[in-house]
């Protein structure tokens, strides 16, 4: 199973989820959505699959109107997108503290 950690480098809370699973040896992908950015179909899986409540992949210092608005806002301002996310396979997480991806990783 491949594990993915959507991180943004200059978000410290991603950082530390990457220190996180380097320190624990977890064998995973660094996924840099803002070099290489998520396509629609991408922001559409991680709605479908998330762990949570799908408002919260927005930053809090972000508002959107609706829902159904959410992953075309997100898909078109991806720096607004919540991070860490961690995709153990079949869920996603937003980590939030960055301590949480160890309870999302599927043993």
């Amino acid at each position: 199973m491949t594990f993915t950690l959507y991180h943004n480098k200059n978000c410290s809370k991603s950082r530390a989820c990457l220190e996180i699973l380097k320190k624990h040896k977890i064998d995973f992908q660094v996924r840099e959505y803002l070099k290489h950015p998520l396509t629609i179909s991408e922001v559409f899986d991680i709605f479908e699959k998330l762990s949570g409540d799908q408002e919260n992949l927005l930053r809090k210092t972000e508002k959107v109107k609706s829902l159904d608005n959410l992953a075309k806002f997100i898909f078109e301002n991806q720096k607004k997108l919540q991070r860490p996310i961690f995709f153990n396979g079949k869920k996603y997480f937003i980590c939030r503290p960055p301590e949480r991806v160890l309870d999302c990783i599927i043993k």
